[in-house]
């Protein structure tokens, strides 16, 4: 495994299936693209980062984005895509499930890039509000990274300071909560 990549345990029992971000914005793992949970929620798109969804329906729209959860791999791309994705979900009046295989590392990565750039949040409100949520959430060291500069270019300064997230789920509760 790359330096920088060691993660928490996947999927603990104790998150949700998917949570809900915003009124047209979801967030979870792969299995949270299940034909029920898509059903039950309204969903209309699903927005598969870098692994597919386990089951597909007519009724909804499937996009996939490719990115590979190395320290080393550029987010910039994906998420210009994925906002553009989300953005006109969000003005159809659609719901969009953004979902990546465990939710742990790249569809939440995405998701709090949105955050950053369309909701004006600061990167510790956007990971705060998903940590919170799913505490399963630990973008690896090189996402986090990128996140930083991102917040740096748009608001000049970085609101987190740490150069990763702590592997505890309660440590990462307590620094967001600081």
């Amino acid at each position: 495994m790359p330096k920088g990549s060691q993660k928490p345990k996947k999927n603990s029992t104790n998150d949700p299936p998917a949570i809900q971000v915003l009124p047209y914005l979801y967030l979870g793992p792969r299995t949270a693209a299940s034909a029920a949970f898509c059903t039950a929620q309204g969903i209309t798109h699903v927005l598969s980062i870098g692994s597919s969804p386990i089951a597909t329906l007519p009724s909804i729209t499937y996009e996939r984005l490719s990115l590979v959860d190395d320290p080393s791999s550029s987010i910039s791309e994906v998420s210009a895509k994925a906002n553009t994705i989300i953005l006109a979900v969000a003005k159809a009046g659609g719901k969009v499930l953004v979902h990546c295989s465990a939710a742990v590392s790249r569809s939440p990565t995405v998701v709090a890039a949105f955050l950053m750039q369309h909701r004006e949040m600061s990167l510790r409100q956007a990971l705060a509000t998903l940590i919170l949520a799913r505490p399963a959430i630990c973008p690896n060291t090189g996402f986090l990274t990128q996140l930083k500069e991102m917040e740096v270019g748009l608001r000049g300064v970085s609101t987190i300071e740490l150069e990763s997230l702590p592997l505890k789920r309660e440590d990462r509760i307590a620094v967001l909560r600081d």
